[in-house]
């Protein structure tokens, strides 16, 4: 089951929603400000490049600048939940990102309470909306720690709420955001399936990627994140990447610097077997590595671990990259000597050493110092060659380039 989601409404069984009407689009109300939406655009604009201290960057300037809106909040408590869930094992590493996690959900709830009592009704669908999806985030947050129940109570609040604000608004489609993950969640996540049962209550994962899909095509704020979180259905848990791809296309082309929609789309054309297509879009990527080394270190864990999560790094993993990087090796075999095929090398490298394939992997790191070097690669493949690199210090090299980078 996907491990992710921005802004989502996650984890309990609830009654279901009565169905709504779909008139055209309407702006979210007074809440989100003008400075907010442009700080909601540069932060997830910064998040899917993986500058989360960016990211986060603007959503803090919401708080700093409207520390009574609700919304600052809950889109910091997003992109902080959303960068743990693409880094595997960190968020356990960095216990102030935590603490902010819930401080954040806390205010977000907290300072959404006096809008829920407003007199405009478009302010108190706000309040329901930022509150409703505030639980949610903090609901999945106990999912990953398997506290069920805690989950489910969670969950069920932030539901509720979800449905005032539809009550309030038809056309508030972010709200079908957080709706139609809940259901689509419900119906596969074991834990809370259980609770489902026993309440005698139903997730309906028709109807969640009904209302997830809504809101990618008609929500005026949540269509990335919408987007964002049905390609991860489609690639993680049903592995229809011929359904993903279009998803990922349209992302990238409404965020063409973005290194991890760049990322997806030459994975998903690995694995439809367009290998001149994925390497290609790897030389995209790679030109981002040349341009400045030192900081894209932080995106390796994300885009090494960002799909498979506690897989990251397994044996069937592996040998699926080793083939791609087999194949690229060989179609960039004739170009002349290039830092490219020295990342390609080492990368191979570490994959056979991963795998125990010991003597190859050293053949790799020799060949790699004889090609120019790409953000001291040659001290890595030489620390490889006198010391295995396998997964335990790959990931700790991958967390350690993240842990060093710099806060804005």
């Amino acid at each position: 089951m996907t491990r992710r989601a921005l802004l989502a409404v996650l984890l309990a069984l609830a009654a279901p929603a009565a169905s709504r009407a779909a008139p055209a689009a309407a702006e979210l109300g007074p809440g989100l400000t003008p400075l907010a939406a442009a700080q909601l655009d540069e932060g997830l604009r910064r998040l899917y490049a993986l500058d989360y201290g960016k990211s986060r960057a603007a959503f803090r300037r919401i708080i700093l600048e409207e520390p009574d809106n609700p919304f600052g909040y809950l889109f910091e408590a997003g992109g902080i939940w959303w960068e743990a869930s693409q880094e595997y094992g960190l968020f356990r590493s960095t216990p102030a990102l935590q603490g902010l996690f819930e401080a954040d959900v806390d205010a977000a709830v907290r300072k959404s309470q006096a809008w829920t009592r407003s007199d405009d009704p478009r302010r108190r669908a706000d309040g329901y909306f930022v509150s409703g999806m505030a639980l949610g985030t903090l609901g999945q947050w106990r999912l990953m720690k398997h506290h069920w129940l805690d989950a489910y109570f969670a969950g069920k609040k932030a539901v509720r709420r979800l449905d005032k604000c539809a009550a309030l608004d038809p056309t508030y489609y972010e709200a079908d955001l957080g709706l139609g993950v809940f259901d689509y969640q419900a119906a596969n996540l074991s834990g809370v399936a259980r609770l489902g049962y026993l309440f005698g209550l139903r997730g309906d994962e028709t109807r969640g990627l009904a209302r997830i899909r809504l809101a990618m095509d008609r929500s005026r704020y949540a269509r990335m994140q919408a987007a964002e979180f049905l390609s991860q259905l489609y690639i993680v848990d049903r592995k229809d990447y011929r359904s993903a791809l279009p998803i990922v296309q349209a992302m990238r082309a409404d965020a063409p610097d973005s290194t991890y929609f760049l990322f997806l789309e030459a994975f998903l054309r690995a694995r439809l077997g367009d290998g001149p297509g994925s390497l290609a879009l790897a030389r995209r990527l790679y030109a981002q590595v040349a341009a400045d080394p030192e900081g894209f270190r932080p995106k390796w864990l994300t885009l090494a671990c960002g799909l498979t999560g506690r897989e990251c790094l397994s044996p069937s993993n592996l040998s699926a990259l080793r083939a791609w990087l087999d194949a690229a090796l060989l179609a960039t075999e004739a170009e002349p000597p290039a830092a490219l095929r020295t990342l390609l090398l080492a990368d191979r490298g570490q994959v056979l050493d991963a795998l125990g394939l010991r003597e190859q992997a050293k053949a790799d790191y020799r060949a790699a110092l004889t090609l120019p070097d790409l953000d001291a690669t040659h001290e890595l493949v030489k620390a490889c060659l006198a010391s295995p690199c396998r997964r335990p210090e790959i990931l700790a090299r991958l967390r350690a380039y993240t842990l060093a980078a710099p806060e804005p």
